[in-house]
């Protein structure tokens, strides 16, 4: 087997199965239990029977099953663990820990005087009274209202429970309102976060029974499949549309306890999803400065660059022209030599004089050490007005070096 941390070691993870029951191992790797045994069913290592811990704590005597050779070396890639999902202490408050700890243990909640008075509730009566029912039976409120997706037998629990659900959240210190678009939507407001619920009723299908066999009416009755239809079933759910990831965003009328009695963990999970979402949006404010520190240091860089650019390109055309300079001037000194030789006269006013001071000029031109002595260079010529009115200048003729002033007559 390979010893890369990402794949199994089929003879260590044989060990471990043996000596840890296969849920406490699985989490030490970060999945479930049934993907463990998956991944030793391909490895082809065998597990323990049931009731094999329970034998072992009882000091019976047990023997593992061989581990079985392979005709060819099984290299399988470990799974990617779930993320571990964040303490409570880590994304809330002392405060804020303490109200989901009050919220989770309380039990049943008993409606508060007035709650079935609140405007929401109010309007939610008033728009659901001569609504609609669709396909499956389910109102359909017209207007501004509580997201209630309920019959009409299960419409006055349904805004009981509503009514529960927002009396606790006021009693919190937050907010509930309604929106209208394509679906209405009851929004909670709180610690600045957006959790959008509803009631929803669940709907059974339901077969019709089957026409007499034979003739037209069976085949015109079944002939998109069994002719079934819809009935609500009175079970309720609470569903949050958004959110949700590792935090639980359903909960729903059981055997044993009712959505009634579950009123506070519903709004302990509402606070939870705000968390959740609180951390998000810090993250991605976090993660936003963070981009923006980068280009900012990038820009800063990019600028920094340029100008050490700038610089080096000016520390060498500096340098080039000072090395063209004083090749000027070494040729200025080698013809002056060469003219002495010839017993040519290099005095100012002689031809010969007057152009090596006109090539010391140059060289000083040259010079970034030296002050640029002024040049006809420097001057440009208006364009004449034929050239300059078809919009090109009139090309300067080609530059023919001349002869030695020594060799000129």
């Amino acid at each position: 087997m390979s010893n890369d941390d990402r794949f199994w070691d089929r003879d260590a993870l044989y060990e471990e199965v043996w000596s840890t029951p296969m849920r406490t191992l699985a989490q030490k790797y970060g999945i479930s239990d049934v993907g463990l045994a998956k991944v030793c069913r391909k490895l082809s290592i065998p597990l323990p029977g049931r009731g094999y811990w329970a034998r072992k704590e009882a000091r019976q005597e047990l023997k593992r099953e061989p581990l079985p050779s392979l005709k060819e070396k099984i290299i399988l890639r470990k799974p990617d663990p779930r993320p571990e999902r964040p303490k409570l202490t880590d994304l809330a408050t002392e405060p804020e820990v303490k109200l989901i700890e009050k919220l989770d243990k309380t039990g049943e909640v008993t409606l508060r005087h007035g709650s079935l008075s609140h405007e929401l509730i109010i309007e939610a009566r008033a728009a659901f009274r001569d609504a609609e029912v669709d396909a499956r039976k389910i109102l359909r409120c017209s207007g501004s209202c509580l997201d209630l997706r309920v019959s009409k037998n299960s419409l006055d629990r349904g805004l009981r429970i509503m009514a529960g659900i927002i009396s606790i959240i006021e009693d919190s210190g937050f907010k509930v309102s309604t929106t209208t678009g394509k679906q209405d939507h009851t929004i909670a407001l709180i610690l600045g976060q957006e959790v959008r619920f509803g009631l929803v009723e669940k709907v059974d299908r339901v077969e019709i029974m089957a026409p007499p066999k034979g003739g037209l009416l069976e085949r015109v009755l079944t002939y998109g499949g069994k002719p079934v239809t819809f009935e609500p079933s009175g079970v309720l759910s609470i569903q949050v549309w958004n959110g949700g990831g590792s935090n639980r965003s359903s909960w729903k009328d059981q055997k044993a306890k009712r959505l009634e009695a579950q009123v506070s963990q519903v709004v302990a999970g509402f606070i939870r999803l705000a968390l959740a979402d609180r951390r998000q949006a810090e993250e991605r404010i976090a993660a936003e400065r963070e981009r923006e520190r980068i280009a900012e240091e990038n820009a800063r860089l990019e600028t920094a660059i340029k100008l050490e650019g700038r610089k080096v390109s000016a520390l060498r055309n500096a340098a080039a022209g000072w090395h063209r300079a004083e090749r000027i001037r070494s040729f200025i000194s080698a013809a002056r030599d060469a003219a002495s030789v010839n017993g040519q006269s290099t005095e100012p006013g002689t031809p010969f004089g007057d152009w090596i001071k006109w090539a010391e000029l140059q060289a000083d031109r040259l010079d970034p050490l030296k002050v640029s002595p002024p040049s006809i260079l420097d001057q440009k010529p208006e364009p004449s007005y034929s050239y300059y009115r078809y919009g090109y200048e009139k090309p300067d003729p080609p530059f023919r070096f001349p002869k030695p002033i020594w060799k000129m007559k």
